[in-house]
């Protein structure tokens, strides 16, 4: 299941309560999709890496946010989408190439909390989940925001 759109899972014993506890970390990487999109959007043109690495950890995001959806609903719970989400505005209008190498410091900084963040989460619904398919899943999640996060911190620690 953890390959981007792939067939349907195995047999999972349903267990609602959890697929209840999902629905956080299942939005959660919908937004960090729609965030690592919008920062790619913004540093196209000023900053090559930076902006390859937000568009990269998007489409990677995107699987995971699949991938949950698709455990929440092999659990028995409804994958439906609740997003309350507004992208800060962030002018690099004008003298841009100036302005991006800060802003692109913020952007990381931010996303390395939330990359934290989604770790301890999926950890947390890991040590909860009582079907091996289940944990098998959420562990390459994280095993994959880990890297993610290696990722991010890397390329901070470069500019």
């Amino acid at each position: 299941m953890n390959q981007p759109y792939s067939t349907p899972a195995p047999s999972i014993r349903p267990d609602p309560r959890l697929a209840a506890r999902m629905m956080r970390a299942y939005n959660d990487e919908l937004n960090q999709v729609i965030t690592y999109t919008y920062q790619h959007l913004l540093t196209e043109g000023l900053d090559t890496e930076a902006s390859e690495l937000f568009l990269r950890l998007s489409r990677e995001d995107m699987a995971h946010f699949h991938t949950l959806g698709r455990l929440i609903r092999a659990l028995g719970g409804d994958p439906g989408v609740t997003m309350r989400m507004r992208t800060p505005r962030i002018d690099l209008s004008g003298d841009a190439s100036c302005r991006a190498l800060p802003v692109v410091r913020r952007m990381l900084r931010q996303d390395l909390q939330a990359e934290a963040a989604s770790v301890t989460e999926l950890e947390s619904l890991s040590a909860a989940a009582r079907d091996e398919t289940v944990i098998s899943e959420l562990r390459e999640i994280i095993r994959k925001e880990r890297e993610h996060y290696v990722a991010l911190e890397s390329l901070l620690q470069k500019i």
